[in-house]
């Protein structure tokens, strides 16, 4: 019976769909990323196809928060927005399951039961972040009896998914405690320099091969001493913070690097993103230090353009405010990583970005060109 007791995390992509993926691994039982994105935007649509059909639109609304049902269908469906308490009512009706999810910021399980459910299925919720938990290797059951509540079989997985959730806060705490800092590596001999300067004295004195071209590379190093420098683990949920998936529909309007509506020129080739900049060969051929800049005067050339201002890409960057910019992504020099909910990474594309937004504010954008 302890087999049946015993749960393991299996983490899903934190791309704005983790809820949506979840539910579909563990009820549809897909596996492939193709396959899961597919079924969660199927699923957005499922709960928007539910409130609209409600019989009682106006007080569904004013439950949702949201203007009308019309208006929750619109905004559910776009990719850019984040699932919770009602979609995990909805998404339990829909599969006929009880979905038990395990919160890290409450360390309590909170149940969302279809009308009649047979089954159960559990998850874990980190304040930013849903993945799916399920038995152990190499059953890898992700649906469970309900009838096994009455046992006591039940209670004991809810006290694993609780224990999942604490080594969740556990490792958090101790990743939170970690202090990032930026240093220089010789491409020659793979030394670590503190800056340009240190690196300059140590090619003045260290001996390297006839191959070596007096080249360097920015590294960051992860520090667990007691050093007194400022940690770079950026808190998604804070309210100074204005967070997005970089991984968004190209025809959407987000901050995310991948939007086409604003095509630009970048030193006489035409991109239709500064995604497509960033990843074409001229740019994606130098080194991180030579690409830093450029990815903000490609930042600069697309929102210096009319059709930035026309598309409102200029109005949705000004009202970030004075929040923080941070782009979440699996590169962790263009933005940050936020797999299980904890952040770390370089956030180049949020710190250009914030630049960019100062000189709209100023009234001094201008494309690198002129």
């Amino acid at each position: 019976m302890r087999e049946q007791v015993m749960l393991a995390r299996h983490t899903v992509a934190a791309d704005n769909n983790c809820l949506f993926t979840s539910a579909a691994y563990l009820c549809k039982g897909l596996t492939s990323a193709a396959d899961l994105r597919a079924a969660a935007r199927e699923l957005r649509t499922v709960c928007a196809n539910t409130v609209l059909a409600d019989e009682e639109p106006e007080t569904r609304a004013v439950l949702l928060g949201h203007d009308s049902v019309q208006a929750y269908s619109d905004w559910i469906v776009n990719e850019t927005h984040w699932g919770g308490e009602p979609e995990l009512l909805m998404l339990a009706e829909h599969f006929g399951v009880e979905i038990v999810l395990a919160s890290c910021e409450t360390l309590r399980v909170t149940r969302y039961a279809a009308s009649s459910a047979s089954d159960e299925v559990y998850l874990l919720y980190t304040g930013q972040h849903y993945d799916p938990l399920v038995g152990p290797s190499p059953d890898d059951l992700r649906r469970f009896p309900t009838a096994e509540a009455a046992e006591g079989v039940g209670a004991a997985r809810c006290a694993a998914a609780l224990e999942i959730a604490s080594q969740h806060n556990e490792e958090a705490a101790r990743r939170a405690a970690r202090r990032f800092v930026k240093r220089l590596k010789c491409s020659g001999c793979g030394a670590i320099l503190d800056d340009s300067a240190a690196f300059q004295e140590h090619c003045g004195v260290v001996e390297h091969d006839d191959d070596f071209t007096y080249d360097c590379e920015e590294v960051e190093l992860v520090l667990e001493g007691d050093e007194a420098l400022p940690a770079t683990s950026i808190d998604l949920n804070a309210e100074n913070v204005a967070a997005f998936y970089n991984a968004a529909q190209p025809t959407l309007l987000t901050l995310s690097m991948a939007c086409t509506l604003a095509p630009f020129d970048f030193d006489g080739t035409r991109y239709a993103s500064v995604e497509e900049f960033w990843r074409s060969p001229t740019i994606s051929d130098l080194s991180l230090a030579e690409r830093r800049p450029k990815l903000k005067q490609a930042i600069r050339s697309q929102y210096a353009t009319s059709a930035a201002k026309e598309a409102g890409l200029r109005d949705l960057l000004l009202e970030t405010g004075d929040k923080l910019i941070a782009c979440v992504d699996i590169d962790c020099w263009i933005g940050v990583q936020a797999a299980g909910g904890i952040s770390t990474g370089s956030n180049l594309l949020g710190e250009a970005l914030m630049e960019v937004r100062e000189e709209l504010r100023s009234g001094t954008l201008l494309s690198p060109w002129g």
